[in-house]
């Protein structure tokens, strides 16, 4: 049963994230917990207890070569988050994107390869993805374009399907619905890429008045700002002053 989770999402496998989950108020906010990097192998068992939904797995997805097979953005949102708002928005773009429900509420956007790519390609093409949904401030997996040393680890992602079919972080189909681990793994086949296909993927930028801008300014149009207004606005001032010397 493990086999094709463990084949789709295998990274790193000297290392492992831990995460202590802790008591929710049940308003809506992050669930507080602990998390750290465990320096033990990957083993199977470990991949079955998360399937169980006895001990959650993260995994560190670039490997000692610099690859992975997986990336993903982190929506780092928690209230009420509109998961088929996102989905649509993946369409409109015809992205090839697997979101499913983090453990807290907001989005997993995954990106998947059937086999090894660079971590820095995977890093790009994220950080493009995410600039043209609005998710310009989100993280994303690999954090790391590469491992510095043979002791260095990475970061690690909490996997989705904890407890199996029973879970809480479970994989949307295209029209928003939750669907079972069976159905997730025909996603992934659906919207797996070559290396060639990732290597030549356009991620082509909506129009709009900031088309000629970077795409981050883009994207700040597209969400409300909460914080950092001044520093903001600051970055449209020199865009103008590009735009218009005069």
């Amino acid at each position: 049963m493990i086999e094709r989770f463990k084949n789709i999402f295998y990274g790193l496998d000297r290392a492992h994230g831990v995460t202590l989950v802790g008591e929710s108020n049940g308003d809506g906010n992050k669930v507080k917990g602990k998390s750290f990097v465990k320096r033990e192998p990957v083993t199977d068992k470990l991949w079955q207890k998360h399937l169980d939904g006895v001990d959650s797995l993260g995994i560190i997805p670039i490997n000692d070569d610099n690859k992975c097979k997986w990336g993903c953005i982190d929506i780092d949102s928690y209230a009420e988050f509109d998961h088929k708002q996102l989905i649509n928005k993946i369409k409109q773009f015809q992205l090839p994107l697997v979101v499913c429900r983090s453990k807290s509420g907001g989005a997993h956007v995954f990106l998947f390869t059937e086999d090894y790519v660079s971590a820095g390609l995977m890093q790009d093409k994220l950080n493009e993805i995410r600039s043209v949904l609005g998710y310009g401030g989100s993280e994303v997996f690999p954090k790391q374009r590469e491992l510095k040393s043979k002791d260095d680890t990475g970061n690690f992602l909490n996997l989705p399907y904890f407890n199996g079919d029973k879970t809480t972080r479970y994989c949307f189909n295209d029209q928003g619905e939750a669907v079972n681990l069976e159905r997730f793994y025909l996603l992934h086949e659906l919207y797996k890429l070559t290396p060639e296909q990732l290597e030549t993927l356009i991620i082509k930028r909506p129009d709009s008045e900031f088309s000629d801008g970077p795409p981050c300014l883009e994207s700040l149009t597209q969400s409300d700002i909460k914080d950092g207004r001044d520093r903001i606005i600051y970055q449209y001032i020199q865009y103008a002053k590009r735009k218009w010397p005069d």
